[in-house]
């Protein structure tokens, strides 16, 4: 046994069907961490006025947020994958009414929880206010992009779950292109749907409400489909290694958080599939994006994901007077190893006592049992001998 199995297994996210992708939390690792130093690097420009010099790393660090579309392109792969098994492989149908009740049991409570958590905290800073408690009414059902045009004033990164709620009420729709039964025919339609929406939005006004929404970011939930395809037809779940692979992943990765030009966005979602595949199929690759250490925060990004955006700010006001007339990398690297335990410690918390209990596909039934139990017992015990 492994040192850190047991570590690892602890913190590490529970699966639906019992099937474990440990390339699919290896990518979600970069996505979050892609974020996180975004996030950062937004955090030192703009609350301790450092400004990061012009140049290549400092392009790598203003295009972190682009993790945000490795996200959609990972729900639209594993979202799509069952839809997918069924029309191209003959399995079992999904269940409509199972398919949602698993979406507001997994995602509701540590989404809900969070936003109210938040709420109190902005609140209790002296920073309560009519317009933050419309927020936070508007983030709670998912329309705060659409009613003020901007990210959540509650918690600013749930701008994309709320494109994330929107991509799975249209999954069930979206998934009938895997109906059509020639391959060829079916990855064409796929592919010309990803590049016709990439052109519209490229020569269409930039309105915040299409861009905070599914018809902003749906070419990216597609891209994911695609991948889900090529993962059950040409690989059967089951991708072989090769070395060409790991320098396609040499290539696509840094082009991804590096290629700076507005007509990127039309190559990006492809980007993300070449990303992926490499990941998959990748022999260096393949050992990278499923080594544990990488799995176990990506099973985590969830949590992570909606506790960073609160707490790297409030970690760094800890941190903010240590070398602050350092060179800007410099203090880039050593406020993440001041501020990220911060945030590793909030995370795991949420993470163990709220998100992966949810994980369990049965703990409302659970959960009512035990409510139920404990009534019938203390009623026992009240009634009259």
């Amino acid at each position: 046994m492994k040192p850190d199995s047991t570590l690892a297994s602890g913190l590490r996210r529970v699966t639906s069907d019992g099937k474990f992708v440990p390339e699919i939390d290896g990518l979600r690792f970069v996505a979050i961490s892609s974020v996180v130093i975004y996030h950062l690097h937004w955090a030192l420009e703009n609350r301790l006025h450092l400004l990061a010099p012009p140049g290549w790393a400092t392009q790598f660090l203003e295009h972190g947020a682009r993790g945000v579309q490795i996200f959609f392109t990972i729900s639209g792969f594993i979202l799509g994958l069952p839809f997918a098994a069924h029309y191209l492989s003959g399995r079992d149908k999904v269940s409509l009414r199972h398919y949602f009740l698993r979406r507001i049991t997994r995602l509701e409570p540590p989404y809900i929880l969070c936003l109210v958590i938040l709420f109190f905290v902005e609140a209790l800073g002296h920073r309560y206010s009519l317009e933050l408690l419309k927020a936070l009414a508007a983030s709670l059902v998912y329309l705060h992009n659409l009613i003020f045009g901007e990210g959540s004033r509650v918690n600013g990164v749930a701008w994309s779950l709320e494109v994330e709620i929107q991509f799975y009420l249209l999954v069930p729709l979206l998934t009938l292109l895997f109906s059509i039964r020639r391959h060829a025919v079916r990855r064409t339609i796929l592919s010309s749907l990803i590049i016709g929406i990439c052109v519209l939005q490229f020569f269409s006004p930039q309105n915040p409400r299409l861009v905070l929404s599914i018809a902003g970011q749906i070419q990216f939930f597609l891209a994911g489909f695609l991948l889900a395809d090529i993962y059950l037809v040409d690989w059967r779940e089951k991708p072989k290694g090769s070395w060409h692979w790991d320098i396609v992943s040499l290539a696509v990765w840094p082009a991804l958080f590096y290629w700076s030009d507005p007509r990127f966005q039309i190559l990006m979602p492809f980007l993300n599939i070449f990303a992926f595949c490499a990941a998959f199929k990748g022999v260096l690759s393949r050992k990278i994006f499923s080594h544990s250490s990488l799995t176990t925060i990506g099973g985590m990004c969830y949590t992570i994901y909606l506790y960073h955006w609160s707490v790297l700010p409030r970690a760094l006001a800890l941190t903010r007077h240590l070398g602050t007339h350092a060179n800007y990398y410099v203090v880039l690297v050593y406020q993440f190893f001041l501020t990220v335990p911060f945030l590793a410690v909030v995370s795991i918390f949420f993470f163990l006592i709220v998100e992966r209990p949810c994980m369990q596909r049965d703990w409302p039934q659970r959960a009512w049992r035990v409510l139920f139990e404990r009534k019938m017992v203390k009623a026992t015990s009240e009634s009259p001998s």
